[in-house]
């Protein structure tokens, strides 16, 4: 096939005999709303009947109406129609440019993920409470992502998901079960370090805001140190395996459904939901765990056991004290 240099496009005129020849294959082609352009050899040296034979006229004008640039090659000319922009064409052009300009930039994702929950959780609960969960909210994913970078594992930024938290998606999976229980701990172990920095300034300055936002950082940790996954608890002691998720899903039932402060039941949709992946993840996960994976030396074990079972008990007894002291304060 003969090839055409890479040269620069040039407009083609009506005077232009490679324009003519263009009409001699379908004169309608003059009324096209586009314009045309060329590259190549200066004339087109076909027999046009010899190359296009028993071709019916019009059946170039129907090839271009397609809304996109259309190449035509005449030995070696090449002639290009590009059609007219449309007000469809440019939005959905638009829309492909933000979309992928989305999808491209981690950062993006995350502020704008941060900026639709502060807006959400500021509707519903005043913004110095937004600001201040969200804050310990980003302060607990940001403890994974150093986490996972002190262990050379790629990942995303954190996402936050308005009234669900905030998640991290893992690139590649960790070497084993002691990998994975440094990434989940690391998480509460700093989001819980907020929470209590929140408890001081609440003391410090008898604000109930910085208490408010303490409690429910705590009440977030002690739901998400649930030893089941896929819950930061269920990863922190999952090299335990069954013998943790029957308590843990108690546990899970009691936080979510009742308030041991009030003594109340509260059905809520969101709890309802995170029940559900819960139940998906138990039923999932565990099989790509193999025992190869699972077997951690005896140290690693109790040292992140422990570490566990300290963070849960600061986190319900940070919750039940924020709980006591708040209504005498404001």
């Amino acid at each position: 096939m003969p090839m055409v240099s890479e040269e620069v496009w040039q407009p083609l005129t009506p005077e232009d005999p490679r324009y003519q020849f263009l009409l001699r294959l379908d004169p309608t082609c003059a009324n096209l709303p586009g314009h045309w352009e060329v590259r190549g050899a200066q004339t087109i040296n076909l027999d046009w009947q010899a190359a296009i034979p028993e071709q019916p006229v019009g059946h170039l004008s129907a090839r271009l109406q397609a809304p996109r640039p259309t190449v035509m090659r005449f030995g070696d000319v090449e002639i290009r129609y590009l059609p007219p922009a449309t007000a469809a064409s440019g939005v959905r052009r638009w829309w492909t440019v933000a979309a992928g300009l989305f999808l491209k930039f981690k950062v993006v994702l995350f502020v704008g993920s941060v900026a639709l929950s502060l807006l959400l959780y500021g509707i519903a609960f005043g913004w110095g409470f937004a600001v201040g969960l969200v804050a310990i909210i980003a302060i607990h994913e940001f403890g994974h992502v150093l986490a996972n970078r002190h262990k050379g594992i790629r990942a995303s930024m954190p996402y936050f998901i308005p009234f669900l938290g905030a998640f991290i998606r893992l690139r590649q999976a960790p070497k084993n079960a002691a990998d994975e229980a440094y990434i989940g701990i690391m998480g509460p172990l700093f989001g819980i370090a907020a929470s209590l920095l929140s408890l001081v300034l609440g003391l410090a300055t008898h604000l109930p805001l910085f208490l408010a936002v303490a409690e429910v950082g705590f009440l977030i940790h002690v739901f998400n140190l649930m030893p089941v996954l896929p819950l930061d608890g269920g990863r922190s002691v999952g090299f335990w395996k069954w013998r943790v998720w029957i308590p843990g899903m108690a546990g899970l039932l009691i936080v979510m459904f009742y308030n041991p402060l009030k003594g109340t039941f509260t059905p809520d949709p969101f709890a309802i939901l995170i029940l559900g992946l819960v139940v998906y993840s138990l039923a999932r996960e565990p099989r790509s765990r193999s025992n190869a994976y699972l077997a951690i030396p005896p140290r690693a074990r109790l040292e992140y056991t422990a570490l566990w079972a300290i963070a849960m008990a600061v986190s319900v007894f940070g919750y039940w004290q924020v709980g006591h002291i708040l209504p005498y304060i404001g």
